[in-house]
Protein backbone atom coordinates (compact mmCIF):
# COMPACT_ATOMS: atom_id res chain seq x y z
CA UNK A 1 0.00 0.00 0.00
CA UNK A 2 1.19 3.37 -0.74
CA UNK A 3 1.89 5.28 2.49
CA UNK A 4 -1.14 7.26 3.77
CA UNK A 5 -0.63 10.20 6.11
CA UNK A 6 -2.91 12.01 8.57
CA UNK A 7 -0.90 15.01 9.66
CA UNK A 8 -3.68 17.52 10.17
CA UNK A 9 -2.39 18.28 13.64
CA UNK A 10 1.01 19.15 12.20
CA UNK A 11 0.43 20.85 8.86
CA UNK A 12 -2.79 21.84 7.12
CA UNK A 13 -3.27 22.25 3.40
CA UNK A 14 -2.52 25.78 2.25
CA UNK A 15 -2.81 27.89 -0.87
CA UNK A 16 0.43 29.11 -2.41
CA UNK A 17 0.73 32.84 -1.76
CA UNK A 18 3.88 34.93 -1.38
CA UNK A 19 3.97 37.22 1.66
CA UNK A 20 6.77 39.74 2.14
CA UNK A 21 7.82 41.77 5.13
CA UNK A 22 10.17 44.59 5.98
CA UNK A 23 13.04 44.79 8.41
CA UNK A 24 14.79 41.87 6.69
CA UNK A 25 18.47 41.24 6.03
CA UNK A 26 19.87 38.92 3.37
CA UNK A 27 19.15 35.21 3.73
CA UNK A 28 18.98 33.37 0.43
CA UNK A 29 18.25 29.96 -0.98
CA UNK A 30 16.43 26.89 0.30
CA UNK A 31 17.04 25.67 3.87
CA UNK A 32 15.83 22.21 4.92
CA UNK A 33 15.16 20.51 8.22
CA UNK A 34 13.13 17.61 9.63
CA UNK A 35 10.49 17.63 12.35
CA UNK A 36 10.92 14.51 14.47
CA UNK A 37 7.37 13.31 15.14
CA UNK A 38 8.34 10.08 16.85
CA UNK A 39 7.22 7.39 14.43
CA UNK A 40 8.07 9.50 11.42
CA UNK A 41 10.03 12.54 10.31
CA UNK A 42 8.47 15.39 8.37
CA UNK A 43 10.82 17.42 6.15
CA UNK A 44 10.23 21.16 5.79
CA UNK A 45 11.95 23.55 3.40
CA UNK A 46 12.08 27.33 3.78
CA UNK A 47 12.80 29.21 0.54
CA UNK A 48 14.41 32.60 1.08
CA UNK A 49 14.91 35.23 -1.60
CA UNK A 50 15.11 39.00 -2.02
CA UNK A 51 12.52 41.12 -3.77
CA UNK A 52 13.31 44.12 -5.97
CA UNK A 53 13.62 46.32 -2.89
CA UNK A 54 16.20 44.05 -1.30
CA UNK A 55 13.76 42.76 1.31
CA UNK A 56 14.02 39.10 2.33
CA UNK A 57 10.92 37.05 1.50
CA UNK A 58 10.07 33.42 2.24
CA UNK A 59 7.78 30.53 1.36
CA UNK A 60 7.61 27.09 2.97
CA UNK A 61 7.38 23.63 1.37
CA UNK A 62 6.32 20.31 2.91
CA UNK A 63 7.74 17.89 0.30
CA UNK A 64 6.22 14.72 1.77
CA UNK A 65 2.74 16.26 1.58
CA UNK A 66 3.21 17.77 -1.87
CA UNK A 67 2.67 21.28 -0.45
CA UNK A 68 4.81 24.01 -2.00
CA UNK A 69 4.93 27.79 -1.76
CA UNK A 70 3.05 28.02 1.55
CA UNK A 71 2.72 31.69 2.52
CA UNK A 72 5.33 32.65 5.11
CA UNK A 73 6.12 36.08 6.54
CA UNK A 74 9.62 37.17 7.52
CA UNK A 75 9.18 38.97 10.85
CA UNK A 76 12.87 39.34 11.66
CA UNK A 77 15.98 38.48 9.68
CA UNK A 78 19.31 39.71 11.03
CA UNK A 79 22.86 38.50 10.64
CA UNK A 80 22.40 36.00 13.47
CA UNK A 81 18.67 35.26 13.82
CA UNK A 82 15.47 34.73 11.89
CA UNK A 83 11.81 34.70 12.89
CA UNK A 84 8.97 33.58 10.62
CA UNK A 85 5.21 33.23 10.84
CA UNK A 86 2.98 31.08 8.67
CA UNK A 87 -0.51 32.31 9.47
CA UNK A 88 -2.34 30.09 7.00
CA UNK A 89 -1.41 27.02 9.09
CA UNK A 90 -1.06 28.77 12.46
CA UNK A 91 2.67 28.12 12.72
CA UNK A 92 5.88 30.00 13.48
CA UNK A 93 9.61 29.39 13.40
CA UNK A 94 12.52 31.14 15.08
CA UNK A 95 16.17 30.28 15.08
CA UNK A 96 19.74 31.45 15.53
CA UNK A 97 21.99 31.59 12.46
CA UNK A 98 25.54 30.33 12.77
CA UNK A 99 27.32 29.75 9.48
CA UNK A 100 25.58 26.98 7.55
CA UNK A 101 23.08 26.05 10.24
CA UNK A 102 20.00 27.65 11.75
CA UNK A 103 19.18 26.13 15.14
CA UNK A 104 15.61 26.81 16.14
CA UNK A 105 12.09 25.67 17.03
CA UNK A 106 8.91 25.19 15.01
CA UNK A 107 5.62 25.90 16.79
CA UNK A 108 2.07 25.14 15.74
CA UNK A 109 -1.15 25.25 17.75
CA UNK A 110 0.34 24.26 21.07
CA UNK A 111 2.99 21.90 19.70
CA UNK A 112 6.68 22.75 19.67
CA UNK A 113 9.46 20.85 17.91
CA UNK A 114 13.21 21.43 17.62
CA UNK A 115 14.00 22.20 13.99
CA UNK A 116 17.51 22.84 12.69
CA UNK A 117 17.91 24.02 9.12
CA UNK A 118 20.84 23.59 6.74
CA UNK A 119 21.25 24.70 3.11
CA UNK A 120 19.24 22.48 0.79
CA UNK A 121 21.25 20.23 -1.50
CA UNK A 122 20.31 20.36 -5.17
CA UNK A 123 17.61 18.00 -6.41
CA UNK A 124 20.29 16.33 -8.55
CA UNK A 125 22.22 15.49 -5.39
CA UNK A 126 19.18 14.45 -3.34
CA UNK A 127 17.61 12.33 -6.11
CA UNK A 128 20.48 11.30 -8.38
CA UNK A 129 18.50 8.68 -10.32
CA UNK A 130 15.89 11.12 -11.65
CA UNK A 131 16.37 11.26 -15.46
CA UNK A 132 17.87 14.44 -16.85
CA UNK A 133 17.59 15.90 -20.34
CA UNK A 134 18.64 15.49 -23.07
CA UNK A 135 17.05 12.06 -23.34
CA UNK A 136 18.26 9.46 -25.88
CA UNK A 137 14.63 8.56 -26.61
CA UNK A 138 11.32 10.21 -27.47
CA UNK A 139 9.04 11.60 -24.74
CA UNK A 140 5.52 12.42 -25.91
CA UNK A 141 2.83 13.95 -23.70
CA UNK A 142 -0.60 12.85 -24.87
CA UNK A 143 -3.95 11.54 -23.55
CA UNK A 144 -6.21 8.52 -23.66
CA UNK A 145 -9.82 8.14 -22.57
CA UNK A 146 -11.10 5.90 -19.78
CA UNK A 147 -14.37 3.92 -20.13
CA UNK A 148 -16.37 6.56 -18.23
CA UNK A 149 -15.00 9.41 -20.38
CA UNK A 150 -12.29 10.60 -18.00
CA UNK A 151 -9.33 11.97 -19.94
CA UNK A 152 -6.06 10.51 -18.68
CA UNK A 153 -3.02 12.73 -19.16
CA UNK A 154 -0.10 10.53 -20.02
CA UNK A 155 3.54 10.35 -21.08
CA UNK A 156 4.52 7.93 -23.84
CA UNK A 157 8.21 7.06 -23.89
CA UNK A 158 9.53 5.49 -27.10
CA UNK A 159 13.05 4.21 -27.80
CA UNK A 160 14.90 5.72 -30.75
CA UNK A 161 14.10 4.13 -34.13
CA UNK A 162 10.99 2.54 -32.61
CA UNK A 163 9.19 2.83 -35.96
CA UNK A 164 11.54 0.32 -37.55
CA UNK A 165 10.34 -2.66 -35.54
CA UNK A 166 7.68 -3.99 -33.18
CA UNK A 167 8.78 -3.24 -29.62
CA UNK A 168 7.42 -4.39 -26.24
CA UNK A 169 5.69 -1.83 -24.04
CA UNK A 170 4.30 -1.54 -20.53
CA UNK A 171 1.54 0.47 -18.89
CA UNK A 172 2.58 1.60 -15.42
CA UNK A 173 -0.01 1.54 -12.61
CA UNK A 174 0.58 3.39 -9.34
CA UNK A 175 -0.05 2.33 -5.77
CA UNK A 176 -2.95 3.47 -3.59
CA UNK A 177 -3.75 7.12 -3.14
CA UNK A 178 -3.79 9.83 -5.82
CA UNK A 179 -0.45 9.70 -7.63
CA UNK A 180 0.99 11.55 -10.58
CA UNK A 181 2.42 9.76 -13.62
CA UNK A 182 5.87 9.47 -12.00
CA UNK A 183 4.38 7.97 -8.81
CA UNK A 184 6.17 10.85 -7.12
CA UNK A 185 6.75 10.59 -3.37
CA UNK A 186 9.25 12.55 -1.25
CA UNK A 187 10.61 13.99 -4.52
CA UNK A 188 11.38 10.46 -5.75
CA UNK A 189 10.01 9.68 -9.23
CA UNK A 190 10.23 5.88 -9.53
CA UNK A 191 8.10 5.55 -12.68
CA UNK A 192 10.22 8.15 -14.48
CA UNK A 193 13.33 6.20 -13.47
CA UNK A 194 11.82 2.93 -14.72
CA UNK A 195 10.66 4.52 -18.00
CA UNK A 196 14.18 5.86 -18.57
CA UNK A 197 15.80 2.45 -18.04
CA UNK A 198 13.24 0.72 -20.26
CA UNK A 199 13.64 3.19 -23.14
CA UNK A 200 17.42 2.85 -23.03
CA UNK A 201 16.87 -0.89 -23.51
CA UNK A 202 14.42 -0.70 -26.41
CA UNK A 203 11.18 -0.93 -24.38
CA UNK A 204 8.33 1.60 -24.60
CA UNK A 205 6.20 2.69 -21.66
CA UNK A 206 3.07 4.63 -20.82
CA UNK A 207 2.64 6.34 -17.45
CA UNK A 208 -0.27 8.57 -16.53
CA UNK A 209 -1.65 10.83 -13.81
CA UNK A 210 -4.28 8.98 -11.78
CA UNK A 211 -7.82 10.14 -12.50
CA UNK A 212 -8.59 13.45 -10.79
CA UNK A 213 -4.86 13.97 -10.21
CA UNK A 214 -2.39 16.19 -12.03
CA UNK A 215 -3.74 16.87 -15.52
CA UNK A 216 -6.15 13.89 -15.64
CA UNK A 217 -9.89 14.40 -15.29
CA UNK A 218 -12.33 12.13 -13.48
CA UNK A 219 -13.23 11.71 -9.83
CA UNK A 220 -10.65 9.91 -7.72
CA UNK A 221 -12.74 10.01 -4.52
CA UNK A 222 -15.60 7.97 -5.97
CA UNK A 223 -13.31 5.39 -7.60
CA UNK A 224 -12.38 1.86 -6.57
CA UNK A 225 -9.59 -0.56 -7.47
CA UNK A 226 -11.82 -1.83 -10.28
CA UNK A 227 -12.09 1.72 -11.66
CA UNK A 228 -8.30 2.04 -11.66
CA UNK A 229 -8.04 -1.35 -13.37
CA UNK A 230 -10.36 -0.15 -16.14
CA UNK A 231 -8.23 2.99 -16.55
CA UNK A 232 -5.13 0.81 -17.01
CA UNK A 233 -6.89 -1.39 -19.57
CA UNK A 234 -7.68 1.76 -21.55
CA UNK A 235 -3.97 2.53 -21.47
CA UNK A 236 -3.27 -0.94 -22.87
CA UNK A 237 -5.76 -0.33 -25.68
CA UNK A 238 -4.06 2.99 -26.42
CA UNK A 239 -0.64 1.34 -26.71
CA UNK A 240 -2.01 -1.40 -28.98
CA UNK A 241 -3.21 1.32 -31.37
CA UNK A 242 0.38 2.45 -32.02
CA UNK A 243 1.92 0.76 -35.07
CA UNK A 244 5.39 0.20 -33.63
CA UNK A 245 4.13 -1.45 -30.43
CA UNK A 246 4.23 -5.23 -30.13
CA UNK A 247 3.39 -7.07 -26.92
CA UNK A 248 1.91 -4.94 -24.15
CA UNK A 249 2.29 -5.68 -20.47
CA UNK A 250 1.42 -4.06 -17.15
CA UNK A 251 3.91 -2.95 -14.51
CA UNK A 252 2.20 -2.15 -11.22
CA UNK A 253 3.49 -1.11 -7.82
CA UNK A 254 1.67 -1.99 -4.58
CA UNK A 255 -2.07 -1.69 -5.36
CA UNK A 256 -0.96 -1.34 -8.97
CA UNK A 257 0.65 -4.78 -8.68
CA UNK A 258 -2.70 -6.23 -7.66
CA UNK A 259 -4.31 -4.43 -10.60
CA UNK A 260 -1.72 -6.03 -12.89
CA UNK A 261 -2.91 -9.47 -11.72
CA UNK A 262 -6.53 -8.46 -12.28
CA UNK A 263 -5.72 -7.48 -15.86
CA UNK A 264 -3.69 -10.65 -16.37
CA UNK A 265 -6.61 -12.73 -15.14
CA UNK A 266 -8.82 -11.09 -17.76
CA UNK A 267 -6.34 -12.04 -20.49
CA UNK A 268 -5.76 -8.42 -21.48
CA UNK A 269 -1.99 -8.26 -20.90
CA UNK A 270 0.79 -10.15 -22.64
CA UNK A 271 2.90 -10.12 -19.47
CA UNK A 272 2.72 -8.54 -16.02
CA UNK A 273 5.18 -7.23 -13.44
CA UNK A 274 4.16 -6.85 -9.81
CA UNK A 275 6.37 -4.72 -7.55
CA UNK A 276 5.25 -5.35 -3.96
CA UNK A 277 1.78 -6.26 -5.19
CA UNK A 278 -0.86 -7.50 -2.76
CA UNK A 279 -1.89 -11.15 -3.14
CA UNK A 280 -3.50 -11.54 0.27
CA UNK A 281 -6.92 -9.98 0.81
CA UNK A 282 -7.36 -6.31 1.59
CA UNK A 283 -8.52 -7.26 5.08
CA UNK A 284 -5.42 -9.40 5.72
CA UNK A 285 -3.12 -6.69 4.38
CA UNK A 286 -4.66 -3.91 6.45
CA UNK A 287 -4.63 -6.06 9.59
CA UNK A 288 -0.95 -6.79 9.01
CA UNK A 289 -0.24 -3.07 8.62
CA UNK A 290 -2.18 -2.28 11.79
CA UNK A 291 -0.32 -5.00 13.67
CA UNK A 292 3.00 -3.52 12.59
CA UNK A 293 1.91 -0.05 13.68
CA UNK A 294 0.77 -1.34 17.08
CA UNK A 295 4.17 -2.97 17.60
CA UNK A 296 5.68 0.52 17.63
CA UNK A 297 3.32 1.83 20.33
CA UNK A 298 3.96 1.37 24.03
CA UNK A 299 1.00 -0.97 24.59
CA UNK A 300 0.95 -4.18 26.56
CA UNK A 301 0.58 -7.46 24.66
CA UNK A 302 -3.03 -7.71 25.86
CA UNK A 303 -3.79 -4.19 24.62
CA UNK A 304 -2.28 -4.95 21.23
CA UNK A 305 -4.19 -8.22 20.92
CA UNK A 306 -7.48 -6.63 21.94
CA UNK A 307 -6.94 -3.73 19.55
CA UNK A 308 -6.39 -6.10 16.64
CA UNK A 309 -9.46 -8.15 17.58
CA UNK A 310 -11.58 -4.99 17.62
CA UNK A 311 -10.16 -3.80 14.29
CA UNK A 312 -10.83 -7.20 12.72
CA UNK A 313 -14.38 -7.17 14.05
CA UNK A 314 -14.89 -3.72 12.55
CA UNK A 315 -13.50 -4.85 9.19
CA UNK A 316 -15.83 -7.86 9.20
CA UNK A 317 -18.82 -5.59 9.82
CA UNK A 318 -17.78 -3.33 6.95
CA UNK A 319 -17.31 -6.28 4.59
CA UNK A 320 -20.73 -7.62 5.57
CA UNK A 321 -22.26 -4.22 4.85
CA UNK A 322 -20.67 -4.29 1.41
CA UNK A 323 -22.14 -7.70 0.64
CA UNK A 324 -25.56 -6.24 1.43
CA UNK A 325 -24.95 -3.16 -0.69
CA UNK A 326 -24.66 -0.82 2.30
CA UNK A 327 -22.04 1.57 3.65
CA UNK A 328 -22.94 3.39 6.83
CA UNK A 329 -20.79 4.45 9.81
CA UNK A 330 -20.49 1.75 12.45
CA UNK A 331 -20.98 2.68 16.12
CA UNK A 332 -17.53 2.01 17.58
CA UNK A 333 -18.62 2.43 21.20
CA UNK A 334 -21.35 -0.15 20.68
CA UNK A 335 -18.87 -2.47 18.99
CA UNK A 336 -16.49 -2.19 21.96
CA UNK A 337 -19.29 -2.91 24.41
CA UNK A 338 -20.50 -5.86 22.39
CA UNK A 339 -17.01 -7.32 22.10
CA UNK A 340 -16.25 -7.00 25.81
CA UNK A 341 -12.68 -6.04 24.93
CA UNK A 342 -10.59 -3.54 26.88
CA UNK A 343 -9.07 -1.38 24.18
CA UNK A 344 -6.88 1.74 24.64
CA UNK A 345 -8.92 4.95 24.18
CA UNK A 346 -6.61 6.23 21.43
CA UNK A 347 -7.41 3.18 19.32
CA UNK A 348 -11.14 3.64 19.85
CA UNK A 349 -10.86 7.31 18.86
CA UNK A 350 -8.81 6.42 15.79
CA UNK A 351 -11.48 3.95 14.63
CA UNK A 352 -14.18 6.59 15.12
CA UNK A 353 -12.25 8.97 12.88
CA UNK A 354 -11.81 6.21 10.32
CA UNK A 355 -15.56 5.69 10.18
CA UNK A 356 -16.11 9.41 9.67
CA UNK A 357 -13.65 9.52 6.77
CA UNK A 358 -14.57 6.14 5.28
CA UNK A 359 -14.90 6.11 1.49
CA UNK A 360 -15.91 3.79 -1.34
CA UNK A 361 -12.29 2.90 -2.16
CA UNK A 362 -11.55 1.72 1.38
CA UNK A 363 -14.70 -0.38 1.56
CA UNK A 364 -14.02 -2.08 -1.76
CA UNK A 365 -10.31 -2.60 -1.06
CA UNK A 366 -11.08 -4.18 2.31
CA UNK A 367 -13.22 -6.84 0.62
CA UNK A 368 -10.85 -7.40 -2.32
CA UNK A 369 -9.33 -10.90 -2.38
CA UNK A 370 -6.79 -11.54 -5.16
CA UNK A 371 -6.99 -15.30 -4.50
CA UNK A 372 -10.31 -15.12 -6.37
CA UNK A 373 -8.55 -14.33 -9.66
CA UNK A 374 -4.83 -15.14 -9.32
CA UNK A 375 -5.34 -18.67 -10.64
CA UNK A 376 -6.71 -17.29 -13.90
CA UNK A 377 -3.44 -15.56 -14.80
CA UNK A 378 -1.80 -17.42 -17.70
CA UNK A 379 0.65 -14.83 -19.10
CA UNK A 380 4.30 -14.53 -17.96
CA UNK A 381 4.59 -13.00 -14.47
CA UNK A 382 7.43 -11.33 -12.57
CA UNK A 383 6.68 -10.68 -8.88
CA UNK A 384 9.25 -8.83 -6.74
CA UNK A 385 9.17 -7.97 -3.05
CA UNK A 386 11.80 -6.55 -0.74
CA UNK A 387 12.49 -8.47 2.45
CA UNK A 388 12.26 -5.22 4.47
CA UNK A 389 8.79 -4.31 3.16
CA UNK A 390 6.62 -3.21 6.11
CA UNK A 391 3.51 -2.47 4.02
CA UNK A 392 3.02 -5.56 1.85
CA UNK A 393 4.61 -8.55 3.57
CA UNK A 394 6.85 -11.02 1.76
CA UNK A 395 4.23 -13.67 2.50
CA UNK A 396 2.37 -12.32 -0.52
CA UNK A 397 5.04 -13.92 -2.74
CA UNK A 398 4.16 -17.29 -1.24
CA UNK A 399 0.53 -16.77 -2.24
CA UNK A 400 1.51 -15.77 -5.78
CA UNK A 401 3.75 -18.82 -6.12
CA UNK A 402 0.88 -21.06 -5.01
CA UNK A 403 -1.78 -19.63 -7.33
CA UNK A 404 0.48 -18.73 -10.28
CA UNK A 405 3.02 -21.57 -10.24
CA UNK A 406 4.78 -20.43 -13.43
CA UNK A 407 5.40 -16.93 -12.06
CA UNK A 408 8.98 -15.78 -11.61
CA UNK A 409 9.21 -14.96 -7.89
CA UNK A 410 12.04 -12.74 -6.63
CA UNK A 411 12.66 -11.76 -3.02
CA UNK A 412 15.16 -8.90 -2.99
CA UNK A 413 17.33 -8.64 0.14
CA UNK A 414 17.53 -5.29 1.91
CA UNK A 415 14.74 -3.58 -0.05
CA UNK A 416 11.71 -1.75 1.35
CA UNK A 417 8.23 -1.29 -0.11
CA UNK A 418 9.52 1.39 -2.50
CA UNK A 419 12.24 -0.99 -3.78
CA UNK A 420 14.96 1.10 -2.14
CA UNK A 421 17.90 -0.30 -0.18
CA UNK A 422 16.84 0.40 3.39
CA UNK A 423 17.95 -0.04 6.99
CA UNK A 424 14.63 -0.62 8.76
CA UNK A 425 12.09 -0.62 5.92
CA UNK A 426 9.88 1.80 7.85
CA UNK A 427 7.91 4.40 5.92
CA UNK A 428 9.82 7.14 7.73
CA UNK A 429 12.95 6.17 5.76
CA UNK A 430 11.47 6.63 2.29
CA UNK A 431 12.30 10.33 2.01
CA UNK A 432 15.68 10.02 3.70
CA UNK A 433 17.09 7.56 1.15
CA UNK A 434 18.83 9.06 -1.92
CA UNK A 435 18.18 5.99 -4.03
CA UNK A 436 14.84 6.05 -5.84
CA UNK A 437 14.75 2.41 -6.91
CA UNK A 438 17.28 -0.40 -6.64
CA UNK A 439 19.39 -1.02 -9.78
CA UNK A 440 18.85 -4.76 -9.20
CA UNK A 441 15.11 -4.26 -9.59
CA UNK A 442 15.59 -2.23 -12.77
CA UNK A 443 17.84 -4.93 -14.20
CA UNK A 444 15.33 -7.66 -13.29
CA UNK A 445 12.48 -5.77 -14.98
CA UNK A 446 14.41 -5.26 -18.20
CA UNK A 447 15.63 -8.87 -18.35
CA UNK A 448 12.13 -10.25 -17.71
CA UNK A 449 10.55 -8.13 -20.45
CA UNK A 450 13.25 -9.00 -22.96
CA UNK A 451 13.07 -12.71 -22.11
CA UNK A 452 9.25 -12.67 -22.35
CA UNK A 453 9.33 -11.05 -25.77
CA UNK A 454 11.92 -13.11 -27.61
Amino acid sequence: MKIRRNLAEILLAAVALMVTAGEAHALKGAWRGELNLGQMKLPLVFNFSENASGVTTCTMDSPSQGAKGIATEVVVCTADSVSLTCNVIGASYSGNISGNIIKGHFKQRGYEFPLDLTPEASIEERRPQTPKQPFPYSVIDTTFTAPDGAVMSTTLTLPLNAESRKIPAVVMVTGSGPQNRDEELFEHKPFAVIADRLARNGIASLRYDDRGTGKSTGNFLTSTTVTFKDDAVSGIDFLRSIDCIGNVGVLGHSEGGTIAFMIGAEGKADFIISLAGMANSGKETLLSQNSHSLDKINFSEVEKANSLKLIESLFDRMIEQGKNGKSSPIDIDALVTESGLKVPPKIVQSLKIQQQTRNVWFDSFLALNPKDFLGKVKCPVLAINGDKDTQVSTGNLTVIAKYVPKAKIVLMPGLNHMMQHAVTGETSEYGEIRETISPEVLDAIVKFIMDSNK
